[in-house]
């Protein structure tokens, strides 16, 4: 199945496809991301070459729905090699990413390796994805430690003050019944165990790594 606002390409595209031996079957193509779901649905394609422009974020959103909606493997088609773009395209759950501009073999080729469950990838866009994966994991540990040297009480008021993020200490300290001159002392300790300065600083913090203080 093939998605991309340029019909000239989509018709270029579909005669290199076809002339694989044996030929790929083009099972539907649109102009529109709008419809890409949809169509994925009633075609049920194995494999969508969605395209993805400089600077376009619509293609994650169209990724992010695709996925659960069909199990077509997902190949982006780029204008330009973005490492930062294919990165964001795998995370979302692309499969991999290949040029509008490489040659119809390298095409058909990348059709066919994430058929048949490979990613297909250039090192640059690889190494982008490695760099991010390695910074998240060492941001979730810095994180996870500071974290570590707050009380069980303490992590309930970070909870409710992610949970509540418009109430005042008076509307904190009743949900987590405790006086408002507790909750003071309560933010003091956190304050000075995470190294943030105010509520607002807690806030940014704790919301930066939700999933650990919440989770």
């Amino acid at each position: 199945m093939l998605i991309d606002a340029d019909s000239a390409f989509l018709g270029k595209l579909q005669r290199v496809l076809e002339g694989e031996r044996p030929a790929m079957e083009i099972v539907a193509a649109t102009n529109s991301h709008a419809e890409a779901v949809e169509l994925a649905q009633e075609a049920k394609p194995d494999v969508i070459l969605l395209a993805m422009g400089p600077g376009d974020t619509d293609h994650v959103g169209t990724i992010v729905k695709l996925c659960p909606a069909s199990p077509a493997c997902i190949l982006m088609l780029a204008v330009m090699r973005d490492p930062v773009a294919s990165a964001r395209a795998v995370k979302a759950g692309a499969r991999g990413v290949v040029l509008k501009d490489d040659a119809p073999e390298v095409m058909r080729k990348a059709v066919r390796k994430v058929h048949e469950g490979e990613l297909w990838l250039d090192r640059l866009a690889t190494g982008r994805i490695v760099e991010e994966l390695v910074a998240a994991r060492a941001r979730a540990a810095e994180a996870g430690g500071a974290l570590d040297k707050l009380t069980a009480r303490e992590m309930e008021v970070v909870r409710a003050l992610l949970e509540h993020q418009g109430g005042g200490s008076r509307d904190l300290a009743a949900r987590l019944q405790v006086s408002e001159h507790t909750l003071r002392n309560h933010f003091t300790s956190i304050y000075r165990k995470l190294g943030v300065p105010n509520r607002v600083g807690l806030f940014a913090y704790a919301s930066r790594h939700r999933f650990d203080v919440v989770g």
